[in-house]
C-alpha cells in the first residue's frame, strides 16, 4: 500500500467535514448530562442523527441508538475512503476480542453470543464458524498463530488469562504492521500512541497488585515510543519520580495524577479519563487537515469516543449517578 494523493481525499474529506456537525462538542454533551430522564436525553441527541425522533419504549434501549450510529459512521467511511485498507486496522480490536471470547467460552462450556461484538472487521457469526473449526485460513498471520499458541498453551494451564495476553499482543502487533504500510505519520503516530498507553496501564496496575518485573516483560507490547527497558528499570521508583522520566512521551498527567490516584484511593477512573483524553489531543489535530486520511481518521475515533461518553451519561442515569460525578469522567470531546 502506497501514499495517497492529496486529491483522492478531496470527495472524503467534504464529506466527513459536513458530517462533524453531527459530533457532539463539551458543551452539547453538557446538556445531555443536565437532562432530568432518558428521553429528554435523547431529544437532545436527536439533533445530532441520533435515533428515529421517536421516544424509546424502554430507557434501557438507548443503547440500541448508539449502536445505530456507530453502525452509519463506520459504513459511511468504509464507503468513500479510495482504500479501505487504511482504515481497517481500527476495526481489529473487535476482531480480538470475539476470538478472546470464543476460545475462553468453547473452554469454558458457556455460550460466547451475547459477548460477541459486531464492530470487528469480519462478522462474528463467520469468525466463530473458524474458530469452531479451526479453519484459520482466513485470518491474518498474527490472529492465526496467536489462536493456535493460546489454546495450546490453555490445554496446559487452563488459564485464561494467557489467551488474553497472546491475543491481545498480536492485535497491536497486526495493527502496528497495517499501520507501517499505510505509510501515514498520523496513523502510525496514533497506533504507537495506542501501544504506549496500553504499556503504561499495564504496568501500573501490575505495580498496584505486585506483580514482579518479569510479568511485565511477559506482556509488554513493542511497537509504541516507549521502550522496554524504561519501564523495567523504574519499576520500583515512585510515581512523581515517573512522572518526570516520562514527560518527555506526555505522561507526566497520567503518572502524577492518575496513578497517585490508583496508589492511594485503588481508584481508575481518573487514569483510564487522562489516557482517553491523551488520544483526543492527538486525534484533535486531524481536523485541521485540508486533504488526507487523518479526517476521515479523526471523526471516526471521535464517534466512538462520544458514543463512550454517552454511554456513560445515560448508564449514569439508570443507575441515579451524581451529574458530578459522572461530569467529573467525561472525556474529551473532539469538537
Amino acid at each position: 500500500m502506497t501514499k495517497r494523493k492529496e486529491d483522492q481525499y478531496a470527495f472524503p474529506c467534504a464529506v466527513i467535514k459536513s458530517n462533524e456537525r453531527t459530533v457532539l462538542s463539551g458543551s452539547d454533551l453538557e446538556r445531555v448530562l443536565d437532562s432530568d430522564k432518558i428521553s429528554q436525553a435523547m431529544a437532545v441527541l436527536g439533533e445530532f442523527g441520533y435515533g428515529d425522533g421517536k421516544e424509546l419504549a424502554n430507557p434501557r434501549d438507548f443503547e440500541k441508538v448508539l449502536r445505530a450510529e456507530l453502525d452509519r459512521v463506520y459504513k459511511l467511511v468504509f464507503s468513500i475512503v479510495p482504500d479501505k485498507e487504511e482504515i481497517e486496522l481500527f476495526l481489529l480490536p473487535g476482531d480480538y476480542h470475539n476470538a478472546k471470547v470464543l476460545l475462553k467460552s468453547e473452554f469454558l462450556g458457556i455460550d460466547p453470543t451475547p459477548l460477541l461484538v459486531d464492530t470487528g472487521l469480519m462478522p462474528a457469526e463467520k469468525l466463530t464458524q473458524l474458530v469452531r473449526e479451526r479453519n484459520y485460513v482466513f485470518l491474518s498471520t498474527e490472529m492465526k498463530e496467536a489462536l493456535t499458541e493460546a489454546a495450546e498453551i490453555f490445554s496446559k494451564g487452563r488459564d485464561p488469562q494467557e489467551i488474553d495476553i497472546i491475543l491481545d499482543k498480536a492485535c497491536y502487533k497486526e495493527m502496528h504492521r497495517r499501520a507501517e504500510l499505510t505509510q501515514n505519520d498520523f496513523i502510525i503516530g496514533y497506533v504507537r500512541l495506542l501501544i504506549d498507553i496500553l504499556n503504561v496501564n499495564t504496568f501500573i496496575r501490575l505495580r498496584e497488585i505486585g506483580k514482579p518485573w518479569e510479568f511485565f516483560r511477559k506482556v509488554f507490547m513493542p511497537g509504541g515510543d516507549i521502550e522496554e527497558r524504561v519501564f523495567t528499570a523504574s519499576y520500583e521508583e515512585g510515581y512523581p519520580q515517573l512522572a518526570d522520566k516520562l514527560a518527555p512521551f506526555g505522561f507526566r498527567e497520567v503518572f502524577a495524577q492518575g496513578a497517585l490516584m490508583v496508589q492511594n484511593g485503588g481508584k481508575y477512573t481518573l487514569l483510564e479519563k487522562l489516557c482517553d483524553d491523551m488520544r483526543m489531543k492527538y486525534v484533535k489535530d486531524a481536523r485541521y487537515v485540508s486533504f488526507g486520511i487523518e479526517p476521515v481518521c479523526g471523526f471516526l475515533i471521535a464517534k466512538e469516543s462520544e458514543v463512550k461518553n454517552l454511554r456513560m451519561i445515560l448508564t449514569g442515569m439508570l443507575a441515579g449517578t451524581a451529574k458530578e460525578i459522572t461530569r467529573e469522567r467525561l472525556r474529551e470531546a473532539y469538537v
